[in-house]
């Protein structure tokens, strides 16, 4: 037998279905590092059924499925396919070709075959087991199963030793024996027990069957007798029920119509309620409208005093606008007085000029008639003085043109100096004009900062006004909140005190027993009242403590058993009813022991036990601790059934939302239709009443403080507010001032600015007409003496002397009086200009006046509106106070109508008292009535529950019962009296304890007892054959090992030599007087060495040593085929050539496949696979035959 073929699909690298087909000999299979070599042989181990992912190099087993890379997805499963050749029938019983699969899928599932046929993992591992291949098989070495082997205990060495001498079959097979065995026994020593046990309980056994048939004889007629009796009773009160419940009826409908007048008053009372509610709303509504109007009242208020300051600012404006317009006034009369003196100066100097001009005109006539006369002289010497004519009447012309030179020189130093004058007195002014306009603008910014700072104020103060109107609406709003919940929750709290003082949540017969101090008289301290009066808890435990309680908590607490015989002997003697009586002196209650109640503190969900969640007196917590002590509360119904059942249902357990687990597994649960609070849950909710309203009272005393430190806040900030808006006024009435005083300022002083210009122009020109003039005449006066003298040297004559000084007296008399004109003249252009000056100052000053008055006129014009907005304002005023007025009536209309309410509430409230205390008497009577009702069906119930509970009979089957026996005649046969019924019970109970199941029980044991001690006897006789079969194998087993044993250390000693040219090694047991129990070790000693351990050689000797030990396994037990995984790595040429040479000699009776990468190793294969590693990560095989190239 051989490997004839494997496949591989997506195992490890081989993600591509692959398939390797070997022949008989040696296969090399060769490839890079890295390319999946390893993986074939791991493929092969795990084919074979090896389990231990670690061998097959991975940490997972789905590590073995190829995981994808980035060109290639991950495989869905791996699957490995190994065929073997069976022709020569190495395997019997097993076709010609065995196919061993396997199969995993990356979900874990995994699938064994063999032939396709799936198989246990087991199965594979028999079909293999003594081939070598085994589960400790020699024939698969992998990388590193060298140093592994070699480094294996005795004990582990001794497991691959039993695989090559072929003596694991022969183990499995004794160990499975020796398990059968083992199981035999313990069947054994379990029937032995039951034997026994069995055999003990059949002499009781048979007794009690006897005295279980003598008890259904009995038992039978003391039925029959009971039937008869319990039918005679039932029938008497069925007919007496009948009675009482129409009685109960007609009660009950006294009952419902007095309740129903109480519920009408109670509607009408809750009406009233209501209504007083939402008269609360309504007067808080009014309060709230009254606090708006308010408001809007002082808005009004403020707008009025910002209006009548803006008035007194407007009085003020308009008073020194009118006197700034009266001082316009005064300064246009003076400028118009002042240009009528300059005027009348005016025409006083023209008319010196025109006397002068008049005075120089008659000198010109005479100097006219003076020049005839020298002319007439001049022509009498014409002879002598033509000479010098031309020279006269140069310098003729001449002084003509000196005298006007000199005249306008005159004219121009008169104006230049009276322009100077002006010029002057413009610069001062406009210095003095600049230093108050600097001085201005100073006091400007400072009414600016300061206007500045006080709207910021004023916007600080606004909106502090603002954010403490709101909290103060808010605080009245809060007050009215508080005021009406506190009065909500004071009459609730009185609605429910008055129930809980009357007990009206409690049982007619406990509400009579405890509102009646005369009935209860002398021990009516001893009487402490309800449980649910002298407990409470925190409102999480409530529900829970309610229905754990139930009924109970209408339980009365008294201090002794003499006062509860008291309280009993008065309810019977007053016909009130029934009670339960808890007294102090009497309780025996057993709580829950410690051991419980610390294993209750590890258990989850587990609130506590019922009675330590309760808060009571410690006088009544004996009553509590009764009542509550073994009851434990948890926080939800899962939690109550895991505390159920690992207490084992010994206590009673409940929810925190009402469920409860009863001892006996009951389980009671859901919501109740009747939603009507507990005594215990009003006695809490009174007292988160009287909290809450405790809290609302200090929250409206806060509240309260709050509003008035709200209301002098708001008093504060507005006089602020107002004192800020007069001085707001103020300042910006003195803006306006100083802005108008600058721009006076500005513009005077450009029109300064401009007159000093036009001054200093006229200067300058007037400056270079002096100079002209006076270079001018210069040249006339030089050329005038010149002319002068030639004519004196040419005028000899006395006449003509005489002419000449008269002319000369009179030019200098006219050109005197020609000075004195053009004076004359230059005053008068002075006067011109101061007149020119006076105007244009007189129409400023006018047009200031008219703006003046317009500006007066815009001041008079917002005195007007503001007039108006005062009157609109008292009309406000006016509408706001009736608006209050009406609002306040309204109030005191709704708190009267409040007042009228409360009283009627009072006469209902008595109303309903007084038929509270009729329905009391009513239910008192329906009651007594009623508990007749129960007490008879209670009597009943208990006949039939007995009955029930005896037989399993009810009423109605007792009756069919009693006319059975009627119509067979049996009545008046039987004894059916009660001493009967007595005397069959008497001996019944002299019977005592009877197993009526013991008939039964008995003949079912006997049957037991033979059949057990049938199957003790198989069981006696299966053992004997497995000590048979044990001792056989262990035989045989001893036999083969010692055989084989031999042979495989003479074989591994020869082989040794030969690998290592001399040398010695060999085989031991660890203990040799235990053959198949020592381990084995491998001793060796290389030429030239000492004997050393194994773990001393070097790594090529190692692998030689495993090498010679490999063979010696082949050679005594051929395995079908075997692989080698680089063993050879190790090896030098030398031990190589060696090695390859006995590999050829094994190689011609056994298969081998090797892994590797020397060449001389691959020489001596007859089969080549080469393994790559592609691109996209997938290993491919090539295959060559190289026994075809030869």
């Amino acid at each position: 037998m051989y490997l004839k073929k494997l496949r591989l699909s997506g195992f490890k690298s081989f993600a591509d279905p692959v398939s390797l087909e070997f022949s008989e000999g040696i296969s090399a299979i060769v490839g890079p590092n890295g390319s999946g070599k390893s993986n074939i042989t791991d493929a092969i181990k795990w084919v074979l059924g090896e389990q231990s992912i670690k061998s097959l190099r991975g940490k997972k087993m789905e590590d073995v499925i190829f995981s994808g890379t980035e060109k290639k997805p991950a495989s869905g499963y791996a699957e490995v396919v190994l065929i073997l050749d069976n022709k020569d029938g190495t395997l019997e019983n097993y076709p010609q070709e065995i196919a061993i699969s396997r199969k995993l899928f990356r979900s874990g599932e995994s699938d064994y075959a063999i032939n396709k046929k799936s198989c246990k993992l087991k199965e594979i591992h028999s079909l293999f087991m003594d081939t070598g291949l085994g589960k400790n098989g020699y024939s698969l070495i992998s990388q590193g199963s060298i140093e592994n082997i070699l480094a294996s205990s005795p004990t582990e060495l001794r497991n691959i030793f039993e695989e090559a001498v072929g003596i694991v079959s022969y183990k499995t097979k004794k160990n499975e024996a020796e398990k059968k065995l083992e199981q035999t026994q313990g069947h054994l020593d379990r029937l032995r027990d039951i034997m026994t046990e069995i055999e003990k309980q059949l002499g009781p056994l048979k007794n009690q069957s006897r005295k279980a048939q003598n008890w259904l004889v009995l038992h039978e007629e003391l039925k029959t007798v009971d039937l008869v009796i319990f039918y005679r009773k039932m029938s008497s009160a069925v007919t007496e029920l009948e009675e009482l419940k129409i009685n109960l009826k007609n009660q009950i409908k006294s009952c419902n119509q007095i309740e129903a007048a109480i519920q009408k008053k109670d509607e009408l009372y809750q009406k009233l309620t209501i209504e007083n509610r939402e008269l609360d709303l309504l007067t808080d509504a009014e309060k709230k409208n009254l606090s708006v109007l308010s408001t809007d009242f002082d808005q009004v208020q403020r707008e009025a005093i910002r209006c009548k300051s803006q008035l007194e600012a407007n009085e003020i404006s308009q008073q020194r606008l009118a006197k700034e317009q009266e001082n316009l006034s005064f300064q246009i009369d003076e400028a118009r007085a002042r240009i009528n003196g300059l005027e009348r100066e005016k025409k006083v100097l023209l008319k010196n000029l025109k006397n002068h001009e008049t005075a120089w005109r008659e000198m010109d006539n005479t100097l006219h008639s003076l020049l005839i006369e020298e002319q007439q002289e001049k022509e009498r010497i014409k002879a002598t003085q033509d000479a010098i004519q031309n020279h006269q009447s140069c310098c003729e012309s001449l002084e003509i043109k000196r005298f006007e030179v000199k005249t306008a020189i005159q004219e121009a130093t008169t104006e230049s100096s009276f322009i100077k004058k002006h010029l002057d007195e413009a610069l001062v002014n406009q210095n003095q004009i600049t230093s108050d306009l600097e001085q201005h603008k100073i006091e400007l910014d400072k009414l600016r900062e300061k206007k500045q700072q006080q709207n910021e104020l004023y916007s600080q103060l606004q909106s502090q006004y603002s954010q403490v109107l709101e909290e103060q609406q808010k605080i009245q709003h809060q007050v009215h909140h508080i005021s009406n919940n506190l009065k909500v929750n004071a009459s609730k709290a009185e609605y429910l005190k008055n129930i809980q003082k009357n007990y009206q949540d409690y049982f007619p017969t406990i509400r009579k027993l405890m509102t009646s101090e005369k009935l209860l008289g002398p021990v009516i301290h001893e009487v402490y009242g309800p449980v649910g009066e002298l407990i409470t808890t925190k409102p999480r435990y409530l529900q829970a403590i309610d229905i754990a309680l139930g009924a109970k908590s209408q339980n009365i607490v008294v201090a002794t058993v003499k006062v509860a015989s008291d309280c009993i002997n008065l309810l019977k003697k007053e016909r009130l009813g029934r009670a339960t009586f808890l007294p102090l002196d009497n309780l025996k209650y057993n709580s829950i022991d410690d051991r419980t109640r610390a294993a209750l503190k590890n258990m989850s969900g587990v609130e506590g036990i019922a009675s330590e969640l309760v808060k009571t007196e410690a006088a009544y917590a004996a009553a509590i601790e009764s009542l509550l002590g073994r009851i434990i509360v948890a926080s939800d119904f899962a939690s109550g059934r895991a505390i159920q059942n690992k207490l084992a249902s010994r206590f009673t357990v409940v929810t925190l939302e009402g469920e409860i687990f009863y001892p006996g597994g009951a389980i009671v649960g859901g919501q109740s239709k009747d939603n009507r609070q507990s005594p215990l849950s009003k006695k809490i909710e009174i007292q988160n009443l009287e909290k809450e309203m405790e809290a609302y009272k200090k929250a409206l005393v806060l509240a309260k403080d709050q509003e008035l430190q709200s209301h002098a806040s708001i008093s504060q900030l507005s006089k602020q507010l107002k004192e800020l808006e007069y001085e707001h006024n103020r300042c910006k009435q003195g803006l306006w001032e100083k802005n108008k005083r600058i721009e006076d300022l500005t513009e005077k002083q450009h029109e300064n600015t401009r007159s000093i210009a036009v001054h200093k122009k006229k200067l300058q020109e007037l400056s270079q007409t002096l100079e002209q003039s006076s270079q001018e005449l210069t040249k006339i006066e030089t050329a005038y003496n010149q002319a002068k003298e030639a004519t004196k040297e040419q005028d000899s004559d006395d006449r003509t002397q005489e002419i000449r000084e008269r002319l000369d007296d009179f030019r200098l008399k006219i050109s005197d009086r020609q000075m004195i004109i053009t004076q004359i003249k230059g005053e008068i252009a002075g006067l011109d200009q101061q007149i020119i000056l006076m105007q244009e100052q007189l129409t400023h000053q006018t047009t200031k006046k008219t703006a003046l008055e317009k500006e007066i006129g815009c001041y008079h014009s917002d005195s007007n509106d503001l007039i108006q907005l005062q009157q609109n304002l008292e009309a406000d005023y006016q509408r706001l106070s009736k608006l209050i007025e009406a609002h306040r009536n309204k109030n005191k209309q709704a708190t009267e109508l409040q007042k009228a309410n409360a009283q009627r509430l009072e006469t209902l409230q008595e109303e309903i008292k007084n038929d509270n205390h009729q329905l009391i008497v009513e239910n008192d009577r329906k009651n007594t009535v009623s508990s007749q009702v129960n007490s008879l069906q209670l009597q009943m119930n208990h006949w039939e529950d007995t009955i029930y509970k005896s037989y399993e009979i009810n009423y109605l089957m007792a009756e069919d019962a009693y006319r059975q026996l009627e119509q067979d005649n049996k009545l008046d046969a039987l004894d059916l009296s009660e001493e009967r019924q007595r005397d069959l019970r008497e001996k019944i109970n002299a019977l005592g304890n009877v197993n009526l199941n013991a008939i039964e029980e008995y003949q079912e044991i006997l049957i037991r007892h033979d059949f057990m001690k049938a199957q003790m006897d198989d069981l006696k006789a299966g053992k004997s054959e497995l000590l048979d079969i044990i001792n056989t194998l262990y035989d045989a087993m001893t036999e083969q090992f010692k055989a084989n044993f031999i042979k495989l250390q003479e074989n591994f000693t020869r082989i040794f030599s030969i690998l290592f040219e001399g040398g010695r090694a060999y085989l031991e047991f660890t203990d040799p007087t235990g053959v198949l129990e020592g381990g084995i070790e491998l001793v060796a000693q290389p030429p030239g060495k000492r004997l050393r351990h194994i773990s001393l050689l070097s790594g090529g000797e190692k692998s030689m040593v495993a090498i010679a030990l490999l063979f010696s396994f082949l050679e005594i037990n051929p395995s079908p085929f075997c692989v080698i995984d680089e063993v050879d790595a190790a090896l030098d040429d030398h031990n190589i050539y060696r090695y390859i040479s006995y590999l050829k000699k094994v190689a011609e009776h056994n298969q081998f496949i090797t892994i590797t990468h020397r060449r001389t190793t691959l020489e001596v294969c007859d089969n080549l696979y080469g393994v790559s590693m592609s691109k996209d990560g997938v290993s491919q095989l090539v295959s060559v035959r190289l026994t075809d190239y030869a």
